[in-house]
C-alpha cells in the first residue's frame, strides 16, 4: 500500500511536466487544412506547388505541422474535374488553392461566396469571370496570381535563334479562356515581326498529333506551344514530331524547355507559387481573400536547351547563354 501511494505521488508530480513538453503542446494544436486542386500534373503546376509550400513556410506555416496540405488532381479529365471541384468545396478546408485557369474556374463555379479561394497562374482573372470588370471587384472571396507571359521577349528570342523564321504554327483548345488570350497576344507579336501564323484547334489531347502533323506538312519554320493546358499536357508529342522534322519548338513554360523545347523567356512559376503561399498565409491568419490584391508576374527568365539547339544546328550568341537563368545540356 505504501508503495502505491509513493507511485501515485510521483505520477502527480510528473504529469504537469510531461504535458508541458513540446510534443504534448503540438498534440493540442489543430492543423488548418488547405486543398490544392489541379486539372492534371504538369511542370508549371509542380513548380507552383513547391513555391506555395515554401511560401507558407516562410510565413510561419509548416506543412505537416500547423497546416495540412491535401493535393487533388483530375488527371486531365474535364468532367472529372467538375465533379472533384464540387466535392472539394463541400469539405472543411480553410483555403482552396487552384492551379491554372480551368481548375480555378471549376472551383470558383462550385464554391459559395464565403469559401476562401486562391488561384495560381491564371492568364486573365477578369475574363475568367472571377472579377467584375476590374481586379478590384472580386465576385467571390478570392485572390491569386496572374501569369500573362512576356510574349514580346519570347518573340525576340525566336528571332534571335531563328532569324529567318517566316511561318509559326500553333495548336490550341479554343474552349480554354487562357488559350484565347494567349493566341490573341501571339497574333499581335506575329504581326509585329511579319510572321505568318498557322493555327489548328483541338478539343482533346487525342487530336494533337494529327494537328501538329498538318502544320509540319505546311512547312512551318517553328512551333509555339501557347498557354494552353491541353497542348502543354502533350508537349512531348509535339516536341518529338517537330524535332523529327528539324523544326524548333518554343513555349512559355521552363519545364517544357527542360524536356526538349529550344528555349523561352518564361514565368518563374516557383516564385509565383511563393506569392500564392504568402497570400494563403494571410488568409490562414484571418484576412479575407477579397481584401488581398491579385499579383502579376512582371518579368521572365531566360531558359535554353542546348541539346535541342545543337541537334537543330542553331547559332546561339555566347552573350545570350550567359544571360540565361538555366541552361539545359
Amino acid at each position: 500500500m505504501k508503495r502505491f501511494w509513493t507511485v501515485l505521488a510521483w505520477a502527480l508530480i510528473a504529469f504537469p511536466a510531461l504535458c508541458s513538453l513540446p510534443s504534448c503542446a503540438r498534440s493540442n494544436i489543430t492543423a488548418k487544412r488547405v486543398a490544392i486542386f489541379e486539372l492534371a500534373p504538369q511542370e508549371w503546376a509542380d513548380a507552383l506547388m513547391r513555391g506555395f509550400n515554401d511560401g507558407l513556410r516562410e510565413h510561419g506555416f509548416e506543412v505537416g505541422g500547423n497546416v495540412t496540405v491535401v493535393t487533388k488532381s483530375a488527371a486531365g479529365d474535364p468532367l472529372g474535374a467538375t465533379t472533384l471541384a464540387q466535392t472539394l468545396v463541400r469539405q472543411d478546408y480553410a483555403v482552396v488553392y487552384a492551379l491554372g485557369t480551368q481548375a480555378s474556374q471549376d472551383i470558383f463555379q462550385a464554391a459559395d461566396n464565403n469559401l476562401p479561394l486562391v488561384f495560381g497562374a491564371v492568364t486573365d482573372p477578369v475574363q475568367a469571370g472571377f472579377f467584375d470588370g476590374t481586379l478590384q471587384k472580386p465576385r467571390k472571396n478570392i485572390t491569386g496570381t496572374q501569369d500573362i507571359w512576356p510574349y514580346a521577349a519570347q518573340f525576340n528570342l525566336i528571332k534571335q535563334l531563328t532569324p529567318n523564321v517566316r511561318k509559326i504554327g500553333i495548336v490550341y483548345n479554343s474552349s480554354e479562356i487562357n488559350s484565347q488570350v494567349s493566341v490573341q497576344l501571339i497574333k499581335e507579336q506575329c504581326a509585329k515581326h511579319s510572321i505568318e501564323l498557322l493555327e489548328r484547334t483541338v478539343t482533346d489531347e487525342s487530336q494533337i498529333g494529327l494537328a501538329v502533323a498538318g502544320l509540319l506538312d505546311a512547312r512551318i519554320d517553328a512551333f509555339f506551344i501557347p498557354a494552353d493546358n491541353t497542348v502543354q499536357s502533350s508537349a512531348q508529342v509535339v516536341i518529338a514530331a517537330c524535332m523529327n522534322k528539324k523544326v524548333p519548338v518554343f513555349t512559355g513554360i521552363p519545364g517544357i524547355v527542360e524536356n526538349g523545347a529550344v528555349g523561352t523567356v518564361g514565368t518563374n512559376y516557383y516564385e509565383l507559387g511563393k506569392v500564392n503561399g504568402a497570400q494563403a498565409a494571410k488568409i490562414l491568419s484571418g484576412m479575407a481573400p477579397r481584401d488581398i490584391p491579385v499579383q502579376t508576374a512582371d518579368k521572365g527568365d531566360l531558359y535554353l536547351n542546348m541539346a535541342s539547339i545543337r541537334k537543330l544546328g542553331l547559332n546561339v550568341p555566347e552573350a545570350l547563354v550567359k544571360k540565361a537563368l538555366k541552361v539545359y545540356q
